[in-house]
């Protein structure tokens, strides 16, 4: 007789590749969901930075210009004198924006964060971010205010500009963004992070309450198969409605199917021995 080979997969086989398949796709999901999250909550960090800059330059054009009178190291454009009510002379000076802009970078303290303005590169027509090996660079371009033409216009030596035009470009970087440590952060990927470990008990749980014991007996009725009727199946003296678990119910059900054919054979034996 030709045995033919049963090619489906063990039950421990399926139950493993289905809990592989719930951790994979659920792993992907949670890194889906961190990735994105970081990326929105550095986006509006950045943007939070980038509009105080421009905030506080466009305050400066509604003034026609920003006008001190100690610009320290700070670039001057124009510088007018005048009379304080108690009769000193002061001295303003009106900063030119870029450099106002530096200043107010300076300002902005993250430990994670890097301010830096380029006006000698090309400016991005809009703005732009990426994160890449932990590091997230965002730019946006800084357009020419009327301020900047007029004071462009008046100065013979400054570029001429254009209204609207991109002039330059805030550049911010954070640096040391590691998703694991936003992981611990963020309590919204809690629920994923749980969803995997439950996944985990689960298979683990699966694996040694179903599994084993199913492993085990299936091992035992083979041996009985093969003739071997002393087989200990570890249900002596249980009776099935002593027992909710269906495993140990079937367990005794193969222990009476063994009782009864050892003491079938033990009678045959005796007839033999009588003849």
């Amino acid at each position: 007789m030709i045995m033919r080979k049963d090619r489906r997969f063990s039950l421990a086989d399926k139950v493993a590749l289905f809990f592989i398949m719930v951790f994979v796709f659920g792993a992907a999901g949670l890194y889906y969901n961190l990735t994105r999250l970081q990326k929105t909550e550095l986006l509006m960090s950045s943007r939070v930075m980038a509009n105080m800059i421009n905030s506080l330059i466009s305050a400066s054009s509604e003034l026609k210009g920003l006008w001190v009178a100690d610009k320290k190291d700070l670039k001057a454009v124009a510088t007018v004198y005048g009379i304080t009510p108690n009769g000193s002379q002061v001295d303003l000076y009106r900063i030119h924006d870029p450099e106002f802009m530096y200043f107010v970078s300076k300002l902005i303290n993250d430990p994670k964060a890097k301010i830096n303005l380029d006006f000698k590169s090309v400016p991005p027509s809009s703005e732009t971010w990426s994160l890449k090996d932990g590091v997230f660079v965002y730019k946006k371009p800084v357009l020419v205010s009327k301020a900047c033409v007029s004071c462009h216009q008046a100065n013979k030596g400054a570029p001429s500009l254009r209204l609207g035009e991109a002039a330059g470009a805030i550049s911010i970087k954070f640096y040391d963004q590691n998703l694991w440590t936003l992981l611990g952060q963020s309590m919204s990927l809690y629920a994923p992070a749980v969803f995997l470990l439950v996944t985990l008990i689960l298979y683990v749980l699966v694996r040694f309450e179903l599994i084993k014991p199913l492993s085990e007996l299936t091992q035992k009725v083979h041996e009985m198969s093969l003739g071997n009727l002393d087989v200990d199946l570890g249900v002596k003296g249980l009776a099935e409605e002593n027992s909710r678990d269906e495993i140990v119910k079937l367990a005794i059900s193969i222990e009476r199917l063994r009782r009864s054919q050892k003491t079938m054979e033990k009678m045959l034996d005796d007839d033999s021995l009588m003849l």
